[in-house]
């Protein structure tokens, strides 16, 4: 069995905004492209992003060199502002059992996040999905902060 610090992503981040407010960032299909994808320099376009159990996903990523990659899964779990779980697969490649779980818990007035990614086949994609899930989350930190987001979101509720 591979160590499964080796298939395993775990990253934690805190937010200045409370859960409610982070998980309707992350659930609310127009509000992805402002925190999803490793960094501003990409475009990212969300053809579905059906947040309930067994709800699609299906989100485009457009590098700065202009390389498509499109990302698909399956929602597993919504719980409302708690978690969100959903499995990861790029279109094109051999399918693998990824799994991403958002998990959030009130921390003062803000929120403490943790990503979970799990159930990759090498170290490598590991680590080139850590990078990416650094950026992510470093993004959806600017979001939130910017006050467009929190008119978006609510305009959802």
């Amino acid at each position: 069995m591979p160590d499964q610090s080796a298939t395993e992503i775990h990253l934690q981040r805190s937010f200045n905004a409370p859960p409610a407010r982070v998980f309707d960032a992350l659930s609310k299909p127009a509000s992805v492209p402002s925190w999803l994808g490793p960094s501003d320099a990409y475009r990212v376009t969300v053809h579905a992003w059906d947040c309930k159990p067994g709800g699609k996903l299906r989100v485009e990523f457009v590098t700065p060199e202009k390389v498509t990659h499109i990302v698909v899964g399956i929602f597993k779990e919504v719980t409302p502002h708690t978690r969100l779980a959903f499995t990861w697969t790029w279109e094109g490649q051999p399918v693998i059992d990824s799994l991403v779980t958002f998990a959030l818990r009130p921390e003062g007035k803000g929120t403490a996040l943790v990503l979970t990614h799990t159930g990759f086949p090498s170290t490598d994609m590991r680590n080139h999905h850590n990078e990416g899930w650094l950026g992510t989350l470093d993004r959806l930190a600017r979001a939130l902060a910017a006050p467009g987001l929190t008119h978006l979101a609510n305009l959802f509720l």
